[in-house]
């Protein structure tokens, strides 16, 4: 046997596959094998020998192997022996004058039933053989337990004759007809310690699975086992057989089911040389059968992709799933499907449609806070900015709030806040809220209280009733017995954020006992924004009036060293460049222009609503005294090499800058 590689096409796409050839050694064989196929296809005339495509229906079902169902049990010295012999049950009720019609009318009985005896006995012996395999194996690996020094280890002779018997079982093993054998044989030779790594005996048992599904004699189940035993041989010359598997799965496609889609689409990450012509047949089938699937098994399905293997078919299939079953699913179902959708960051309106009906037509009949929490934490990730979907979740929290567990609340009240949505009956909302918080902060985590405080501050609210408990000494030995680095600046920055927010917008604080070091570490400019500043900063000047006039990445003074505090660029009339700004409040007012550029995830999903933290961004700054222009990173990246435009573009956001509040 050897390997090759052909060039097979499915729809517009061609693939490179591998492909085992057989060797013939005897063209005589051949040759009789092709005159008694063509005599079988003679429908005028009585065949010696049919063709096992055109053995009767009947007859093939009494001579073929089958499941293995029953045992015979033989008592010896050593331990009772079992037989797996479900074929010699079936030949004791074959139809012995049926056999002879399909084999041939002038046979006698004598040679008939000679040829039933032979096939029963080359089964037992084939039986007994993996029996033996079994045995073998598995007391070498108790011997092997025990053994204490290498002077108990095989001699030279020892071990040649070991590798005579394996050979012997093998070849035995091999000429079963019931494929189930030899899949139970390549598994008892996964779990032998003593031998190479490479040896003729698993050879020969690979080449024989390979020979096998190539020509469309493993079933899909038995497919799926072969990857999975292969996968565990060490040597990655077994592991490549895995590649040549496609084959039997193109010839038993028809057989693939919607239960075996999911262990298929498991295997899938095993192939490599023929992993794309195996998705684009899994892609094919799961097109066809995402109606008879549940949520869950969508889920895995696409939990089973990664990268280049995340298709666009399997995704469009997802889709189509959630337009016509999400109303019918459960929820144990939904939430696993929106965690598998959530995984691959994948959404379309389709899929957005079909939340805003689950969750209006079920309404108070959501039961489950964790499918309420999957709904808020998509929809947030993902910037998908729904009155429908957001205001059903809304109510839920005000139904249910004081039963929601602790490690769900950031989850479903953060999102109010990030996509800048107030939460529905405000009044009914807030005090929820305040009784939830009140009852639950000590529960929550440093990061999950930190996220539902934000949002508060970013839709106006400001939660001045729990700072004693923000900044109590709990809450800040859990930030210092924070080990991870970038964890803790994140938290640090988080907190930084959220005590100038308070500072600036709210006339009840009075200040936190956060040490707001200047530390610039932290920083970490966008570069899709400094390479657009550098491109249009010429013709910015032009219209501002000379390059002095403009301030790149300005640091405001008296304003923690975060991100959200940079101002991309700073329009000043009366000052010349300057990489920091010393903020005074009391001087006149809209004197100066900011310039914010909003990248694509600045904005909701499909909208141009800008997310929760940019709207508060541009409040704080215009309180702070600036007018304020924006511009759209997406636009400008269009622009940049069309000078009119451009300018045209720069000049009509300077006009429509808005007044400091």
């Amino acid at each position: 046997m050897t390997q090759t590689n052909i060039f097979v096409q499915e729809g517009a796409r061609i693939q490179e596959v591998p492909l085992i050839v057989k060797k013939i050694t005897n063209i005589e064989v051949l040759l009789d094998k092709r005159k008694r196929t063509v005599e079988s296809s003679n429908k005028t005339k009585k065949p010696a020998i049919y063709h096992k495509d055109n053995i009767p229906h009947s007859i093939g079902e009494s001579v073929k192997n089958g499941p293995l169902k029953h045992t015979i049990s033989i008592e010896t010295d050593e331990g009772t022996a079992i037989l797996y012999c479900s074929d010699i049950e079936r030949l004791k009720n074959t139809d012995v004058e049926q056999v002879l019609d399909a084999i041939n009318s002038g046979n006698t009985d004598k040679e008939v039933y000679s040829i039933l005896e032979n096939k029963i006995a080359n089964e037992i012996n084939c039986r007994i053989a993996l029996q033996s395999l079994k045995k073998m194996i598995e007391l070498e690996s108790e011997w092997n337990r025990y053994r204490k020094t290498s002077s108990n280890a095989q001699s030279f002779a020892e071990t040649i004759n070991r590798d005579m018997i394996l050979q012997q079982l093998v070849s035995l093993i091999v000429k079963s007809q019931d494929s189930e054998m030899i899949l139970q044989g390549l598994r008892a030779l996964k779990r032998d310690r003593f031998s190479r790594s490479t040896n003729i005996y698993k050879d020969r048992i690979c080449n024989e699975v390979m020979i096998r599904a190539t020509d469309g004699e493993l079933t899909i189940p038995q497919l799926i086992r072969a990857v999975r035993i292969l996968v565990n041989y060490g040597n990655s010359k077994y592991r490549n057989c895995i590649d040549m598997l496609w084959v039997g799965l193109a010839c038993r496609e028809h057989d693939i089911k919607p239960d075996l889609l999911v262990p298929l689409f498991r295997s899938l990450r095993y192939f490599q040389r023929s992993k794309n012509m195996v998705q684009i047949i899994l892609e094919k089938k799961l097109s066809e059968q995402w109606l008879k699937l549940t949520g869950s098994q969508m889920a895995n399905i696409l939990n089973c992709l990664y990268g280049k293997e995340s298709s666009q078919e399997c995704l469009s299939s997802a889709s189509k799933w959630a337009n016509v079953s999400m109303t019918t699913s459960t929820e144990k179902d939904l939430v696993n499907f929106i965690g598998g959708l959530h995984t691959k960051k994948y959404i379309n309106e389709n899929i957005e449609q079909a939340l805003a009906r689950y969750v209006t037509s079920k309404g108070t009949e959501m039961k489950d806070p964790h499918l309420i929490a999957s709904i808020m934490d998509y929809c947030k990730d993902l910037r998908i900015r729904n009155p429908y979907i957001l205001t059903e979740c809304g109510k839920y929290f005000i139904r249910h709030g004081t039963q929601i567990p602790p490690t769900l609340l950031s989850l479903i009240l953060a999102p109010f806040g990030l996509l800048n949505l107030l939460p529905p009956d405000p009044i009914e909302f807030w005090k929820m809220f305040d009784e939830v918080m009140s009852a639950r902060f000590s529960d929550l985590k440093l990061n999950d209280a930190l996220d539902i405080l934000l949002s508060c501050t970013y839709l106006e609210r400001y939660p001045i009733k729990l700072l004693d408990k923000v900044f109590s000494s709990y809450l800040m030995n859990r930030l210092q017995t924070q080990r991870d680095a970038p964890i803790v600046n994140h938290l640090k920055n988080k907190l930084k954020l959220f005590d100038a927010t308070m500072s600036l917008e709210c006339k009840d604080y009075r200040g936190s006992p956060i040490n707001l070091d200047r530390n610039t570490r932290s920083l970490s400019l966008d570069m899709r924004i400094k390479g657009i500043i550098n491109k249009i900063h010429k013709p910015l000047a032009h219209l501002v009036g000379g390059e002095h006039k403009l301030s790149r990445s300005v640091v405001l003074s008296r304003l923690p060293l975060i991100n959200f505090y940079i101002l991309d660029i700073l329009v000043h009339p009366l000052l010349k460049s300057t990489p920091m700004f010393n903020l005074n409040l009391h001087k006149k007012r809209n004197v100066n222009t900011a310039i914010l550029i909003y990248l694509p995830e600045y904005y909701c999903w499909n909208t141009r609503f800008l997310i929760g933290p940019q709207v508060m961004r541009k409040r704080q700054v215009r309180k702070l005294g600036f007018r304020v222009a924006h511009l759209d990173y997406t636009k400008l990246a269009e622009l940049v090499n069309q000078d009119d435009k451009l300018l045209s573009y720069l000049s009509q956001s300077l006009d429509t800058a808005e007044d400091a509040l």
